[in-house]
This record gives C-alpha cells, sequence and structure tokens, in this order.
C-alpha cells in the first residue's frame, strides 16, 4: 500500500492518479474499482460491469457529496484535499470473496488521499492555465488591423501545456506611420504572462507619444524596473514610414530581425546591440534601413528557431533559407513553423508597399494672417484633383482650423500634409511644443471653437509631439467615387 500511494502521489496528472488507485485495489482489494469526479467517471477497472460508467449513487447528489459507507459487497470512500470534496471512489466484490471489513475500508481511503491530492492540484493548475491563456488572448491581436501601405502576417503558438510571455503588437502611428513590436519575458506561467501584459500597455503607451524608437526602449526598461523586479525581457521596436519607405529598427537583447529583399533573398539584420530590459542605466541606438516595396521584414522569438544542441546562429541562417523561397507570405510564416517546440514561438511578417507619391501632397507655408486662406486653396485643388470634390467643404474647414491655431502659436513656416490611402489624412505641423487642448467653449467665448469642430466633424485626430514642435491631425472617411481624374496634386505652395 505504501508503494501503491506514493506512485499515486507522484503522477503527472489526475489520469494517471485514478488509474494508479483503480490498478492498486484491483485485485487486492476488490473485483472492481471506479473514481468518480462530477464529470463522469475519471478511470474504472471492472471486468464484470458491476459499476456504472457515470455516478448513479446516492440520488442525484454530485459524486464529491459521497459520504464514507461499508457494505458486504460495496464500498464508497470519499476523496477530499485540503477539506474540499473532489469526488468518490467505489470498491466492489462478488460474491466468491469474503464481504468487506473495516480495515479493506482503511486501506481504500489511505491510497484516496494521494488521489484526491492530484485531482486537487490537477485541477487548480489547470484553472491558472485557463486563466493566464484568457489573460494572453485578450492582450494579443486576433487579426491583422488593416494599414495603408503594408501587409502584415503573423502567427502565435504557446509552447505545450505552459504558458509564457511572448507578445507581439501592430500600433499605429501619426503619418500613416505604424509601430511593429515583438517582445519575450523570460519564465512562463502566470507572473510571466502578468509583466508581458504590462510591458505591452507601456509600449502602447510609449508608442502614442511618438517617441524614437530608442527612447522608447530606454522608458520601457525604467517601468519595468518599477513594475517586474528581477525580470528580464528581450524586445524589438520598429517604426515603418510607407511615404519616406524607411524603417527604424532598436533592439534590446532581442534576435536580429530577418529583412527579405523583393528579389527574394533574406538577410539578417544587425541593429546595435543593447542589452534586454530590466537591467537599467544602458543606453538604446536605433538604425535605419530602406524599406523597399515588395520587401518584407520578419520579427520573432526565440522559440521559432532555438533547438537544443544547435548554435542559434545556425538556427537564424536556416530560417534565412526558409524565407528565400520566394513563396507568398502567408506560406512563408507556415513553413518556417517548428513541428515541435518546448517554447512559445511568435512570428510577425510585414510586407511593405508603401504609399505612392500621387497620393500625397505637402507643403512649407509662411505663418502669418493670409495662410489660412493660402492653405484653403490648396486642399481645394488637390481634393478636386483626387476626385474627391464632395470632401472639400469639410476638409476645408478642419485644415484651415489647424492652420489658424498654429499661426496663433508659432512665427515660423508650418508644415501641412494631405494622404490619400483608405481615409484622408490631414497633418499640419509647426515648431511649439504645447498640445493644445480640448474643451467645449461656452455661448460668449470667443476662442476654442477650432478644435471642438475638429473633434466633433473628424472621424479620428490626434496630437502628438514630434522632434521640432508639435503635430495635430485629423482623417475623413473617403466615401465611395468615381475614379479620381488623372491629374497630379497640386503640391507647390
Amino acid at each position: 500500500m505504501s508503494e501503491a500511494a506514493q506512485a499515486i502521489g507522484e503522477s503527472p496528472d489526475p489520469e494517471q492518479a485514478t488509474r494508479l488507485f483503480c490498478e492498486a485495489a484491483v485485485p487486492r482489494l476488490a473485483d472492481a474499482a471506479a473514481v468518480y469526479l462530477d464529470d463522469g467517471a475519471q478511470h474504472r477497472i471492472d471486468p464484470g460491469d458491476r459499476l456504472p460508467s457515470r455516478w448513479t449513487g446516492e440520488g442525484a447528489g454530485p459524486a464529491a457529496s459521497v459520504p464514507e459507507r461499508i457494505g458486504d459487497r460495496l464500498i464508497t470512500v470519499p476523496l477530499r484535499a485540503y477539506g474540499t470534496p473532489v469526488g468518490c471512489a467505489v470498491l466492489a466484490r462478488d460474491g466468491e470473496r469474503p464481504p468487506f471489513a473495516e480495515a479493506d475500508l482503511f486501506a481504500a481511503g489511505q491510497l484516496g488521499v494521494p488521489a484526491a491530492l492530484n485531482v486537487f492540484h490537477g485541477r487548480l493548475h489547470r484553472r491558472q492555465l485557463e486563466t493566464v491563456e484568457t489573460l494572453q488572448r485578450g492582450m494579443r491581436p486576433d487579426s491583422p488591423p488593416a494599414l495603408p501601405g503594408l501587409e502584415i502576417s503573423f502567427r502565435y503558438q504557446p509552447a505545450a501545456e505552459r504558458v509564457g510571455g511572448d507578445w507581439f503588437d501592430v500600433i499605429p502611428l501619426p503619418g500613416s506611420r505604424v509601430a511593429l513590436v515583438v517582445g519575450d519575458v523570460m519564465g512562463h506561467g502566470l507572473a510571466a504572462a502578468t509583466v508581458m501584459g504590462q510591458l505591452r500597455t507601456a509600449v502602447q503607451t510609449l508608442a502614442s507619444l511618438d517617441l524614437p524608437a530608442e527612447q522608447v526602449l530606454h522608458s520601457l526598461d525604467e517601468m519595468a524596473q518599477r513594475l517586474a523586479a528581477q525580470t528580464l525581457t528581450t524586445c524589438v521596436y520598429c517604426v515603418y514610414d510607407p511615404v519616406l519607405r524607411r524603417c527604424t529598427i532598436a533592439s534590446a537583447g532581442h534576435l536580429p530581425p530577418v529583412l527579405v529583399g523583393a528579389d527574394g533573398k533574406a538577410t539578417v539584420l544587425s541593429p546595435p546591440r543593447c542589452t534586454p530590459i530590466g537591467l537599467g542605466r544602458t543606453p538604446f541606438e536605433a538604425m535605419e534601413i530602406a524599406a523597399e516595396d515588395g520587401s518584407m521584414l520578419v520579427l520573432y522569438t526565440d522559440g521559432l528557431v532555438e533547438e537544443r544542441g544547435q548554435d542559434i546562429g545556425q538556427s537564424v541562417d536556416a530560417l534565412c533559407g526558409k524565407l528565400s523561397t520566394g513563396a507568398p507570405m502567408e506560406e512563408l510564416c507556415d513553413g518556417v513553423l517548428p513541428a515541435a517546440r518546448s517554447d512559445d514561438v511568435t512570428l510577425l511578417a510585414i510586407r511593405f508597399k508603401g504609399i505612392p507619391s500621387n497620393d500625397v501632397a505637402q507643403w512649407l507655408v509662411e505663418s502669418g494672417p493670409l495662410t489660412p486662406r493660402r492653405v484653403r486653396g490648396l486642399v481645394r485643388r488637390t481634393l478636386d484633383a483626387w476626385g474627391l470634390g464632395s470632401m472639400i467643404p469639410v476638409a476645408e474647414l478642419l485644415t484651415s482650423e489647424l492652420v489658424t491655431n498654429a499661426v496663433r502659436q508659432t512665427s515660423r513656416p508650418l508644415t501641412v500634409r494631405l494622404l490619400r490611402t483608405d481615409a484622408l489624412l490631414c497633418e499640419v505641423s509647426d515648431d511649439d511644443h504645447r498640445l493644445p487642448i480640448l474643451r467645449e467653449p461656452g455661448v460668449l467665448d470667443a476662442d476654442g471653437r477650432g478644435l471642438y469642430l475638429v473633434s466633433q466633424l473628424a472621424d479620428r485626430w490626434g496630437t502628438s509631439q514630434v522632434a521640432g514642435g508639435k503635430t495635430v491631425w485629423f482623417s475623413l472617411r473617403i466615401p465611395d467615387q468615381d475614379p479620381p481624374l488623372p491629374r497630379e496634386p497640386y503640391g507647390t505652395a
């Protein structure tokens, strides 16, 4: 009995524990044995088919509420762990053996103790896994967002029976730019998933401030030291500008990104080597690359390439070989996933498409009393050339309001930019760092109506601090329209 109890207690899961309980009871204690949980029989050894597949005794009550009971041919043993009922065990004898005695009930109860503990901890572990998996699903995008100038594909595969700290994100930025993030918190379980959620939220907040890539990692490093002591995280943060066709990359101890050119050739990039997030007092640097149309950037975590007994550099080179086949992006992402994995696998692939120059109009205008009127004319002629005549009244009004606010704040030249993608985007930039504050104007107020109009008439709007000043922007949905006229936008001031 001692050996059987030890084997039951050391079982890796409740299924094996209940099987060993029945094997220890039959035929030494009984001719049939079954362990019942509330969802049915966990395991049953019953050559004569004496016991039901589901608990049917004690009326309609659950198996966990069964009391201890002994009869001539039947024993019921409650399974309790830390005072909590988890199920019951039932043993039966045929007529050729003597009736059950108190010693048989005692032996069955001793075998039931480790079995109950195993079931209890198994349920607790499953609940923890479900909690962490729910947490991770809620923090990870369900599908790639539709953004102009790029095509996105991703894969995520959690490790078997474990959850970890992998995450990725695609964050829209002003000017149709986009931030791409892949991170990996060291460790597994609820602790790693919790830290991952905190850092992902922090990255989204820092990205909304439109900070340089290296400054995002620096600020994230400072936050990580306060949020999660003794936790290290690797992270790569990229910003893609589809207008300039440039991509900035900063890495904090993460595996190097892979760039697949338009010709299909894969190259391992070498961003400045920096330490992981969480060490503190570490400078971060960034690199900038040309993002040619048709090329693809691949970000990933170590679960994709890490293989026991193989150098990580060789694994990355092998990944480049798989990405150099020239197959479509979705096929490439499926083809590089490992057949077996011991760690979480996260893969984020981005195909650069860029925004055509004919869909961009930008002007540098002097700041003065006549500037709003001049900008209204530029907007009117550009939208007319783009075949967006129905949008001219609202776009003119809102652009004029933003330009008027900028003229009041600075005497230096302003930058006005229009972008036509799936929406019409207007940006007004000046050298004043003070961000405007939205408020609802009173009946007699002479100021404060411009930004309020923008907030009410635009589909989306926002402000961001940039190097040398700030940018205020708004976007309007482009209605269904006829094809635009084959004319160039009016692009000079």
